[in-house]
Parts: C-alpha cells; structure tokens; sequence
C-alpha cells in the first residue's frame, strides 16, 4: 500500500475544503513547496496536488507555476489535477510543467475522445479521478453532478487503455469520518484498473483497512487532512501501510 500525501492549493495557499465546497476553506500552511520538501523528507514517492483554482474556473490558474517550484524541487513524483480541460492542458502539464502525471476527471465524462487520445499519446502517465457522491459522479470541480454512474465510468476509462482510478468520495473528504472501503472495492473490482483511495481518511487504522483491498487492485491511497491535523504523522503512515 502506498501512502500518498496531498497538497490542495487554492490562493497560492495550502488548504482543504470540505466536501469540496469552496465556502468551507481552511489554511494549513503558505508556501507548497516547503510542505512537498517536507512530505518527500519524510519517504513519500509520490506527492498528490489539486489545483482547486484551476478546477472551479476550469482553466489554467496561477498555481500552475508553484506546481512547476514543486517539480524542480522535488525528487517525488508529483501528480496533479483540477481544471484540466484539454489535450493543450494535459501537454502543458506533463511538458512544461513536468508533473509524472495528469489527473483527468471533467473529460473523461463529457470528452471520452480527448481521454482516448491523451491515453494513446501518454499511456499510464494520464490518470482519470472519478469524484462521485454516493454512486453518482460530480464534475466541474464537484459542482454538477453528471447522472453517471461511478461503476459504470470505471469500466469506460479502462476500456479506452486507462490504468489507474482515484477514486474520492465526496461526502466523506475533508470530513475525517474514514474512507467508503466498500465502493473502493467495486469500483476497483468492476474497473480491473489500479486503484488509488481517496476521501475521508482519518486514522492508521483506516490505512490498514485500506490495506486489505491490495488484492481486489486498491494498491494506494491519498491523505490529506489528518496529516495537516496531527492525527498521524507521514511516517507513520508509511511503516502502517510498510507492515501491511
């Protein structure tokens, strides 16, 4: 299991929202690229970024040029999403930008053709997030909800070569209520992809209930909130998921 730590920057500013509401920001620190040093001195691979910016105005925000500090900072393998609406957005990012990986979600519900072609021009570099209350996905930065069904997205992306999932529950992000176990395991069950948890994370003993979906293709999972709220630190995250 890996333990992927997440930096959602709005402003400039790390903080995290509630549900994904933009009324119900919280800051947790100012500067993004000390917190990405931070999570990579402390054994992350891996370092999850949203730009909330990006993803409420779906366009190109100013937190693409802290993205690009966090990049030539940074040895971890930055991935990031939020507002990524084009194959132009998705070639900036991994190009310019020099993040490993995209993460696709608006697209790969209302343009399944430019997912298709990312995919076949980046391969496992493009990721797509599905974001969905109950079963229902969300796009547009979790403001609309699109009438799909998250099973039946999961078996669509993978269908066009996707090959791994974020998958978030919305009703449980930024909440610290512990993560949907169950629907992570469909999802990953249905879909076939790698799969990385997303939402709700609160406790080590959510990590290892996480843990033990290794084998259904939950092989990751993002935390974000109680690191900035001190219910464990990244380390011991990482020997949890390490010892699992």
């Amino acid at each position: 299991m890996i333990v992927i730590p997440a930096i959602d920057l709005k402003s400039g500013r790390c903080v995290r929202l509630v549900e994904g509401r933009e009324d119900s920001e919280t800051v947790y620190a100012a500067d993004p690229v000390d917190v990405a040093i931070s999570y990579q001195e402390a054994g992350a691979g891996i370092v999850h970024i949203v730009d909330l910016d990006g993803a409420f105005l779906g366009a190109a925000s100013p937190n693409q040029k802290i993205i690009k500090r966090v990049v030539e900072s940074c040895s971890a393998r930055i991935e990031t999403g939020g507002g990524v609406r084009s194959m132009a957005d998705i070639e900036h990012l991994l190009g310019t930008v020099g993040v490993s990986n995209v993460i696709i979600g608006t697209i790969a519900v209302e343009r399944t053709d430019i997912l298709a072609a990312a995919v076949k021009a980046f391969g496992d570099s493009v990721i797509v997030g599905i974001d969905a209350r109950g079963r229902e996905v969300a796009t547009r930065g979790w403001t609309q909800a699109s009438k799909v069904d998250a099973m039946e997205l999961a078996r669509r992306v993978t269908e066009l070569g996707v090959t791994r999932i974020i998958y978030t529950d919305i009703a449980r992000d930024g909440r610290l209520e512990g993560p949907n176990v169950e629907l992570t395991r469909e999802i990953a069950r249905a879909s076939g992809a790698r799969v990385t948890a997303s939402g709700g994370v609160s406790s080590l003993e959510d990590i290892r209930r996480l843990s033990e979906l290794e084998g259904d293709g939950v092989d990751s999972v993002i935390v974000g909130k109680a690191l900035y709220e001190g219910r464990f630190t990244l380390e011991e995250a990482l020997t949890v998921a390490e010892r699992a």
